[in-house]
């Protein structure tokens, strides 16, 4: 039995599964977050139902809207619309100049949705798509154990990264987070299917006193 297996097998609260969209090099930059929860007696039925609707592999908005997948894209953003238990987002805009990475957004971000989500729903695990660096990585094992050190998140509450390959389910926030993009530059048609049963939350960047 592999780490998430093991995570599951304890695991009786609905699980929370994230993936981000960030954009820092442009004149308007953010940073958003996207959750998806999935109760625990559903993952099984919403994995297979991803799956099967994608031919057996992950769902990844942006490689298939590069290779002009529209309409599977639109039913896809549709199905995400209907296999969750509750969708978040948390958009960070504008991001500090000198975050040039990011890294301190999705912090703020992370800080924010994860107690929430943990207060409201019990959840205590975490499914990250795996970032693209260990050091990335380890920011979030360290917002994680800040958390649970200012108790606003359970001392059993745990993250775990993995590649959407292994966890499907990943696939769910990957779509939010694609599509609330295109919405947060001026597509919104393709976040319309899910705006009515999104949480949108949007930090702005804090005042510095004169």
């Amino acid at each position: 039995m592999d780490k998430l297996a093991q995570h599951y097998a304890g695991n009786k609260n609905p699980v929370a599964f994230l993936d981000e969209s960030f954009e820092v090099s442009k004149s308007k930059t953010f940073y958003i977050i996207a959750l998806a929860l999935v109760d625990d007696g559903y993952l099984d039925s919403t994995r297979k139902t991803l799956t099967d609707f994608y031919g057996g592999d992950a769902l990844h908005a942006s490689p298939m809207y590069a290779r002009k997948e529209d309409e599977t894209l639109r039913q896809a953003t549709n199905l995400v619309a209907r296999n969750h238990d509750g969708l978040d987002i948390v958009v960070y805009a504008p991001i500090d100049a000198e975050d040039t990475k990011g890294d301190a957004a999705r912090r703020r971000c992370l800080e924010h949705l994860l107690p929430q989500i943990h207060n409201e729903f019990g959840t205590e695990l975490f499914v990250f798509d795996k970032q693209s660096t260990p050091t990335q990585t380890k920011l979030d094992e360290y917002v994680l154990s800040d958390l649970r050190s200012s108790k606003e998140l359970s001392r059993s509450s745990v993250g775990h990264h993995c590649q959407p390959s292994r966890e499907p389910l990943l696939g769910l926030p990957d779509v939010l987070a694609w599509s609330y993009r295109q919405h947060h530059i001026g597509k919104p048609h393709w976040f319309a299917p899910m705006k009515e049963k999104t949480n949108v939350q949007v930090l702005s960047a804090p005042v510095n006193p004169l």
